[in-house]
């Protein structure tokens, strides 16, 4: 097993192809976004890669998407955690690996991640509270007022609103993921496994 204890790396290859395949010759602006970090073990990720069909929205999306992963206001861990249990309850499995990948750095384990992809997991202490504001805002859209009254105890002005709109974001993105295709590159690691979790409403 990796250190992980993933699903991972044969399975990188689903049977149905991309609907927009990632591009193969990309441009010289478009190379130069990629530079910027959207790389796995030296190659760009097929997810900008396939963006790069419309570069302005690739220039967007690495805006958008690049404060959250390199720029947040929040602690790290916390960032991942609300990642980790974002992509699994949306069904992006593509960043959920490869947020997996970089688990173990803040403080994630293997078993732990398997935790955050159960829905049927119970949860106390303070990582209860980031799995709540993950599962009423892939769920519901909006935080219940308990919620929103510890998210404020917790973090300022900035990080409140951050905490609020990962979930969405990862929302957005599993939608674009899983309609075209988007496929994992090779050594990121899919669903824990077992896969136990469903996309949606637990119960």
């Amino acid at each position: 097993m990796t250190r992980y204890d993933l699903v991972c790396s044969d399975d990188t290859a689903p049977d149905k192809q991309p609907r927009i395949a990632p591009i193969t010759e990309p441009t010289g602006d478009v190379t130069e976004m990629l530079a910027k970090g959207w790389m796995h073990d030296g190659q760009p990720l097929n997810m900008p890669l396939t963006l790069a069909h419309h570069p302005r929205l690739l220039r967007r999306f690495s805006a958008f998407a690049g404060l959250f992963l390199m720029k947040s206001e929040l602690p790290r861990r916390d960032r991942e955690l609300l990642t980790l249990r974002s992509t699994a309850r949306s069904g992006a499995e593509y960043y959920f690996g490869h947020h997996a990948l970089v688990a173990a750095e803040v403080g994630i384990s293997s078993d732990m991640l398997e935790q955050i992809a159960d829905p049927n997991r119970r949860w106390d202490g303070p990582d209860a509270e980031l799995i709540a504001v993950a599962d009423e805002m892939i769920e519901d859209g909006v935080l219940a007022d308990g919620t929103w009254d510890v998210v404020r105890r917790r973090y300022n002005d900035a990080q409140a609103m951050e905490a609020i709109l990962i979930p969405g974001f990862y929302r957005m993105v599993a939608g674009l993921e899983n309609t075209i295709g988007v496929q994992r590159e090779p050594g990121v690691p899919g669903w824990p496994n077992p896969r136990v979790i469903a996309p949606g409403r637990s119960g």
